[in-house]
């Protein structure tokens, strides 16, 4: 679990930088090839969706609640359990995005006021506990099913999560691919509505 290759490509990457005193610019500009095969590797997700239509077309109103209620519900309980322990409005802000996939949740982040930075990091260590914890979650619940199991991972622990996904099946995975992007919309237009209810209870709080 602690040897999560995210979380060691990160440490080995931060002591690198630290070692040989490169800076971050130089760092970035060094890894746009990276990124760019990044970019091709979410689109690519893609043509699992698109060999999968059929079947995730004959459940299509499930999968809009389960991602549209999975989105309010990540929303409310970070926001009531930030309020509970006393959290800034910014800090709530901060972790409202938490399940969405980092490129999304630093602007929601960034336009409502947020510390986008945080933002970042909480998103990534969201997809690293999702991806190790998932999978005992939904064997502890006895979830069975390869596109439930694949729609999970994905909407609790965006990328990250749906890359384990991956790991079980091209089924698990397009289910992943497919709620990154209806997790991200659903936040997207709720986040903003729920917002001004938010600062209100805060404010009393």
């Amino acid at each position: 679990m602690l040897l999560h290759t995210v979380i060691t490509s990160t440490i080995l990457i931060i002591l690198f930088c630290n070692i040989f005193t490169i800076d971050i610019r130089s760092y970035e500009s060094n890894t746009k090839v990276i990124n760019y095969l990044l970019n091709l590797s979410v689109v690519a997700l893609g043509y699992l969706l698109y060999k999968e239509y059929d079947f995730i077309r004959s459940r299509g109103a499930a999968i809009l609640s389960a991602t549209f209620f999975g989105s309010l519900a990540a929303i409310i309980s970070v926001a009531g359990i930030s309020i509970l322990m006393g959290a800034r409005y910014e800090t709530i802000i901060t972790l409202l995005p938490k399940s969405i996939t980092t490129p999304i949740a630093i602007v929601l982040s960034g336009q409502s006021g947020g510390m986008v930075s945080l933002t970042a990091v909480i998103v990534i260590l969201s997809g690293i506990f999702g991806a190790v914890a998932g999978p005992w979650f939904l064997k502890l619940t006895g979830i069975k099913t390869p596109f439930a199991k694949g729609l999970a991972l994905g909407s609790a622990a965006h990328g990250i999560g749906t890359a384990k996904a991956l790991e079980m099946g091209a089924l698990e995975g397009a289910a992943g691919g497919l709620a990154i992007a209806l997790m991200g919309f659903f936040t997207s237009v709720l986040m903003p509505l729920i917002l001004p209810f938010i600062k209100i209870i805060s404010e009393k709080f």
